[in-house]
Order: C-alpha cells, then sequence, then structure tokens
C-alpha cells in the first residue's frame, strides 16, 4: 500500500510539511445505532398515515403524538423508552382490524357503609370510593372518569353503558383489543347492597381480524434496522392457519439479510397466552417459522399487552448490548411489564420452561418476591428440517453478537483498504508487489487483528479464533474467477452465556 505523504516529492521549499489524519484507518469496533422498526395500529388520536409513512421517534411523547395515547405500539415505545431512553426508533402504523373489543363493568345497590371499588385494567391497578349511600349510577360515572384519566396508559376508554353500567372499549378495532383485561371488586366485604358483576381479570371481546404488515413492511425497506417489533394480538401471533405477520417479517427480513444491502435484522414478538400455543407459533411456517432471526417472548397470563412485552424486551436487547454485545440476560428482572395476576398458578414449572425453550420460545417467570423475569431468552430456531432437535443456536445473544461483528467488519474493511489494489500472496523468493498493491495477507492480518478486540472484548472465544486462523479456515483469498473480489470467510464462536450450575454435593466418611 502507498506511504503517506504530506509533500509531494516536486515541492522546492524547505520546511517542515505536515498533515495530521485524525480519522486515520478503520473506525475503533463498536455496536454503533441499533435502531428499532415499531410498527402497531394507530387510533383515531394518531397522527401517522397508515402503511406508507414511516416517522423518526425521538421520545414516549413522540409515539403518543403518532399512534395515539394508550394505543398498543404507544406503550411498546413507553415502556421500550423507559428501559432505554437513548433508543432511535421509526414509526409505522399498519390499517387496523376490524371488530372494536369491549366489556361492561355493572354496578349495582347502595353502600350502607363506605366501600370502595378495586379496579384492574390491563395489569393497572386504581381504587375508586364508593361511598354511604351512594347510587350506583354515581360510582359509575367515578369509574368512567378514574379510567379516562389515565388515557395515557391505557388501551381502552370507558363510556356509559346504562345505570350503573361502566361500557369498556378498546381505542384500537380489531383482535388486539381482545388482549385487553380488566376486573372489578369490591374493596371489602358488602356493608348493604352493592355489588360489583366482574370480580375476575375478563378480556375484552368484540375484535375479530388483525391488519396486514405487508404493505408496512414494504415501506421499511429503505432503511436497517437491528430490531423489527411488531404489535401484535395473541390471536394474530398464535395464529398457524394462515400467514400471520410475525411470518410476514421474517419474510422481509430474510430477504434482506444477504447480499451487498444486507440488513442483519431480528424480530421480537410477545405473547400470554400458553405454552401449547407459543409452541405451536415458535416452528410453524406460518408464524415464526423456526427461524434464527426470530424471538417469542411468552408471558403465561401477562396483564400487559403483547406488544408490551415485546417493547420491554427490545429496550432490554438494547440496553444490554450497548455495553456487551454479547450480553447475558439470563435473570434479568423485567421491571415495568405487568404480568399474571396469580404468579403462583401461572408461574412456569421446571417441566413447562423445558418444553417451552425446547420448543423455540423464550420465557417470563417469576422470582420469590413475584418480580416478572426473564428465564432464558433465545432464538426460536429449535429443530432442523427432520423436525430433530437443534441447539447450535439457541441463545438469542448469539445472533446479535455475531451480527454486531459482522457490521463492524461491514464498515471496517472498506475503510481500512479504500481503493485499493489487490495481488494473491506472493511467494517466497518472489519480488514483493509493486507500490500500492496489497495482499491477501494484508487483509488476513487485518482481519485477525479485528476479531483479536472482540476476543478481548468477551464477544468472540479465543479458541474458536485461534482454531480457525491455525486450522486454515479463516479464509482469505482473491476469486479464481474474478481478479477483483476477495473472498473472505470469518467462523468464529460467541462466548456463551452462564445459564446454570451443576452442583454436587458429596459428604466423604470422617
Amino acid at each position: 500500500m502507498a506511504i503517506p505523504t504530506a509533500v509531494g516529492p516536486s515541492q522546492l521549499t524547505p520546511g517542515l510539511y505536515l498533515v495530521v489524519d485524525l480519522l486515520a484507518g478503520a473506525a475503533s469496533p463498536g455496536t454503533g445505532t441499533l435502531k428499532v422498526a415499531l410498527m402497531g395500529s394507530k387510533s383515531s388520536a394518531g397522527d401517522l398515515t397508515n402503511d406508507t409513512e414511516v416517522r423518526a421517534g425521538g421520545g414516549e411523547v413522540t409515539a403518543s403524538q403518532a399512534f395515539g395515547p394508550g394505543t398498543a405500539p404507544h406503550l411498546a415505545a413507553k415502556l421500550l423508552y423507559q428501559t432505554f431512553p437513548a433508543a432511535q426508533m421509526d414509526f409505522i402504523s399498519p390499517i387496523p382490524g376490524s371488530g372494536t373489543a369491549t366489556i361492561n363493568v355493572t354496578a349495582s345497590g347502595v353502600p350502607t357503609g363506605s366501600n370502595s371499588v378495586l379496579l384492574d385494567v390491563m395489569g393497572r391497578e386504581f381504587e375508586v370510593s364508593w361511598l354511604i349511600a351512594e347510587t350506583a349510577d354515581e360510582v359509575k360515572d367515578k369509574i368512567i372518569a378514574a379510567i379516562n384519566e389515565r388515557t395515557n396508559d391505557l388501551a381502552c376508554t370507558a363510556t356509559t353503558g346504562g345505570v350503573g353500567v361502566v361500557q369498556i372499549d378498546s381505542k384500537v378495532a380489531g383482535n388486539v383489543g381482545n388482549d385487553i383485561k380488566v376486573s372489578a371488586n369490591l374493596g371489602i366485604a358488602q356493608t348493604g347492597t352493592e355489588a360489583i358483576d366482574t370480580n375476575t381479570p375478563a378480556p375484552l371481546v368484540g375484535g375479530t381480524t388483525d391488519p396486514d404488515f405487508t404493505n408496512a413492511l414494504a415501506s421499511l425497506e429503505g432503511e436497517e434496522y437491528a430490531y423489527i417489533l411488531p404489535c401484535m394480538s395473541n390471536t394474530d401471533a398464535g395464529n398457524v392457519a394462515t400467514k400471520n405477520n410475525a411470518s410476514r417479517t421474517i419474510d422481509h427480513i430474510n430477504n434482506f439479510n444477504t447480499g451487498l444491502d444486507a440488513r442483519l435484522e431480528q424480530v421480537v414478538v410477545g405473547i400470554t397466552t400458553t405454552i401449547a400455543l407459543a409452541t405451536a407459533a415458535s416452528v410453524h411456517a406460518n408464524a415464526m417459522q423456526n427461524d434464527e432471526v426470530g424471538e417469542l417472548l411468552l408471558c403465561i397470563g401477562g396483564r400487559g399487552l403483547p406488544s408490551e412485552l415485546a417493547g420491554r424486551e427490545v429496550g432490554g436487547w438494547l440496553l444490554g448490548l450497548s455495553t456487551d454485545p454479547a450480553v447475558n440476560r439470563i435473570g434479568e428482572l423485567m421491571n415495568g411489564y405487568i404480568g399474571a395476576v396469580d404468579k403462583i398458578a401461572d408461574k412456569p414449572t421446571q417441566s413447562e420452561s423445558e418444553t417451552a425453550l425446547a420448543n423455540g420460545v423464550s420465557l417470563i417467570g417469576y422470582t420469590a418476591q413475584n418480580l416478572e423475569v426473564l428465564v432464558r431468552t433465545i432464538t426460536t430456531h429449535s429443530q432442523d428440517s427432520a423436525g430433530a432437535p437443534d441447539r447450535r443456536l439457541l441463545d438469542a445473544q448469539n445472533v446479535a453478537a455475531t451480527y454486531i461483528v459482522a457490521r463492524d467488519m461491514r464498515s471496517a474493511l472498506p475503510q481500512a483498504f479504500p481503493q485499493a489494489k489487490i495481488t494473491p500472496d506472493t511467494l517466497p523468493g518472489e519480488d514483493p508487489p509493486p507500490k500500492g498493491v496489497i495482499e491477501e495477507r494484508d487483509i488476513k492480518a487485518f482481519v485477525v487483528s479485528r476479531l483479536r478486540f472482540w476476543v478481548t472484548s468477551g464477544v468472540i472465544t479465543k479458541a474458536s479464533l485461534d482454531t480457525a486462523v491455525s486450522g486454515g479456515t479463516l479464509i482469505v483469498e482473491v476469486n479464481a474467477s474474478d481478479a477483483t473480489q476477495v473472498d473472505i470467510v470469518l467462523p468464529f464462536s460467541i462466548v456463551p452465556p452462564l445459564a446454570k450450575f451443576g452442583v454436587v454435593v458429596q459428604r466423604v466418611p470422617n
């Protein structure tokens, strides 16, 4: 390669000529900006143009403006930004599904002593006073006001449905409204004849279809995203009868994950149903496709929306990867997401956990203090083409870390060898290459040095890189058919997470 000079040899004036290049060589290795595409249907209060407008987000308020306050994508963005405030996101809204989900909460009677109504809407718990001699219609108005004043945090609105009847409606049409769960209970036992008829978490009903994300995905083709976050209903995520929006997203990703403009994207989908439904969706061609770029995260009976769960998960990835590209997130507390009401009954047993993880489903559990926690976050790839177990990938951090190293190489190689000329390695005794011409070994030395950085950063295993270099499987060579092309093969392993301990305790005789 030509030596850079500060002065041309034709200059005659004596003196010291100086050039300071502050950006010499390739940029320092790092994760760079990991951008997110957030897709979800807006309400009438959102100002996005459906299917075609891709808008840069700038915090939770901008998501509220784009999608409408309290909608599924707004709440997903809210939790994501709370987890990682520096997140960079683009917003897009597919045309909503059809059918408005609804439920009625009916109050009746009159208390003879002070009481209250305990409300649980999407896991948000609050209390409305029901005073002595206050009618059911009066407490109904108070419940309506209490729900609507929380509009920025709830995916539903409340109106009067008759005497003593609170009608709760989803803000967005479609099956997404059926994931809203509501319960209402008296604060204490009856003091008179007062009663509330909804005492267990019951879902809204009436949503009938899901949106089709095809056009929205097409609008995202011009950008690269580390994560695509589709805000889907449980019905959509669990649908294997026809192609669902998770499958459409994976098809979109795989269409653009190789070649000159390889995007290196992943998709995270939340679901709050059962292990049986989640494991069926994880491997099915109409759903998560058993694909290494997908993650399906299940919280059994979760009261927060599935999209909130996905938003918290993507926020967790962005936060962890910002400091460690091979971050181990096993046991991470899922602060902000609201899980099941019965955290004993809905806590996955060891058997259930094994079933989920063996079938490509990431899982939420609970600590002894009933806090939501990641059991393990894995890819949906769990089996080979014959249906046999395939554990070559498993932990989702393998994908994230490999993609970060790949992005670094994509950026570093053109910077390190701008406008270079290339020749195969010269043999001992041959003349060295002419001025300005590099050899295969020059590129190989740079590549190995770059990968050594990722070894010392705890991302790539030293043994895998050493074996690749010494064994010749790390390849840098000029293409035999095209002398302008250098083919590079970089085999390496990612440092695995510490997932478990196997302890054998042995008492030995005195």
